[in-house]
Parts: C-alpha cells; sequence; structure tokens
C-alpha cells in the first residue's frame, strides 16, 4: 500500500502502471494523471498487463483495490494500493 500523497513519485519515475478500477465516467470526471481505466469488473478480462512495472490500483476510496490487488497479486504481479482511493488523493491534491 502507499499513501495518497507518495503517489507523485510513482507517476513521475514511470516505475508504475497505474489503473483506475472506477467506472468509465468516474474516470472521466477526474482521475490521477498517467492512470488507465479498466473497471473491476474488466479486470478479469485483461490478458496482457505489463508484467515488468508495479501495478498501482485506486478506486474511490481503497475497499475495490483492495480487492483486485490480492487477485492479481495471485497471478503474479507487483501490485500496490492507494490507501483511501482517490478520494484520500483529492483531498491533499485538490
Amino acid at each position: 500500500m502507499i499513501a495518497a500523497n507518495e503517489l507523485d513519485r510513482y507517476v513521475e519515475d514511470g516505475e508504475a502502471f497505474i489503473i483506475d478500477l472506477r467506472m468509465p465516467e468516474e474516470y472521466r470526471r477526474c482521475h490521477i494523471k498517467g492512470a488507465v481505466n479498466i473497471p473491476y469488473g474488466r479486470l478479469g478480462q485483461c490478458r496482457e498487463l505489463p508484467g515488468g512495472r508495479t501495478l498501482v490500483l485506486y478506486c474511490e476510496r481503497g475497499a475495490v483495490s483492495m480487492v483486485a490487488a490480492k487477485e492479481l497479486a495471485a497471478r503474479g504481479y507487483r501490485v500496490k494500493t492507494v490507501i483511501g482511493g482517490i478520494h484520500a488523493y483529492r483531498e491533499i491534491f485538490d
């Protein structure tokens, strides 16, 4: 897990592949720079996520991303989640 205030470091150094797990409408309203929108319901259908990079997941408040992180870790991915999701990120950076 990473704190919302640490996320910009991952964005800037390009080490992470950031995934927004919310629905497309929510993503369009607001998302973290560089994030790719893959709704949680479609995540299981994604066969080609970048294996050489850390996957950083976020949702609205962090619960869905925790579930998704466990699933992806079981598939062999390096995964981190944003504590508190986009809600926590917006409290700091809005």
